[in-house]
């Protein structure tokens, strides 16, 4: 089989696919000629009008602190941690948002209070569950695993707290600019009587060209 680029040019299969590779190489190089590492304490400056890295970590350091400040949290005894599971956050926005990104950031300080232990046996849409956990309990009617080594029926502990929230976007024109508003909005909840412990909104509000769009 012979490879015809152009009236009196053909290449042999093993010039083909050295010419071919050469131009892949070449084509990606030249594409990534521009590319660099940004650090995130840096990259403010190339900041948009949609949600990025910096406005979540913002909205989940106020609302933590708050949380950690707030008096159902403090009368809370460190010797007796509460187990909490995170529940759906929906993103009511136009774009694409990691809402585990926010969760995980305020659940990590939440733990490391010392009042707080997190499950991962379930969660919600704002969360990660550990399918091993499902998994592994399968296997106590599976022959080719020693019984003695499964998990036994009623280990898993139950959550006594629920962290949800809400991400909202309003688009407003103001001008020749376009005002962007986000709000971040979280509750904690009591599982056993439905009774919000406590709740937190967040606002971030940006400016830009109405040409620009918050996708």
């Amino acid at each position: 089989m012979y490879i015809s680029l152009g009236k009196n040019m053909i290449l042999k299969p093993a010039i083909s696919i050295a010419f071919i590779t050469t131009i892949g190489f070449y084509i990606v190089g030249c594409a990534n000629k521009d590319v660099q590492y940004v650090d995130t304490k840096d990259s403010k400056k190339y900041t948009s009008v949609g949600l990025d890295y910096h406005d979540i970590e913002a909205a989940a350091h106020k609302s933590v602190q708050s949380l950690l400040t707030s008096q159902y949290i403090i009368s809370i005894d460190p010797t007796k941690k509460k187990v909490l599971a995170i529940s759906d956050v929906v993103n009511d926005t136009m774009q694409q948002v990691n809402v585990q990104s926010l969760t995980m950031g305020i659940t990590r300080t939440m733990r490391n209070s010392g009042r707080f232990q997190l499950t991962g046996a379930i969660a919600g849409s704002g969360g990660m569950s550990d399918n091993m956990i499902k998994n592994v309990r399968s296997l106590r009617d599976d022959e080719e695993f020693n019984q003695y080594t499964t998990t036994e029926k009623g280990t898993l502990i139950a959550p006594e707290l629920s962290l949800s929230g809400k991400i909202v976007q309003k688009n407003t024109r103001v001008g020749k600019q376009q005002r962007v508003d986000y709000s971040f909005i979280l509750q904690l909840i009591d599982i056993k009587t439905g009774i919000v412990q406590w709740d937190e909104e967040t606002n971030i509000i940006k400016v830009a060209p109405n040409k620009t769009v918050a996708w």
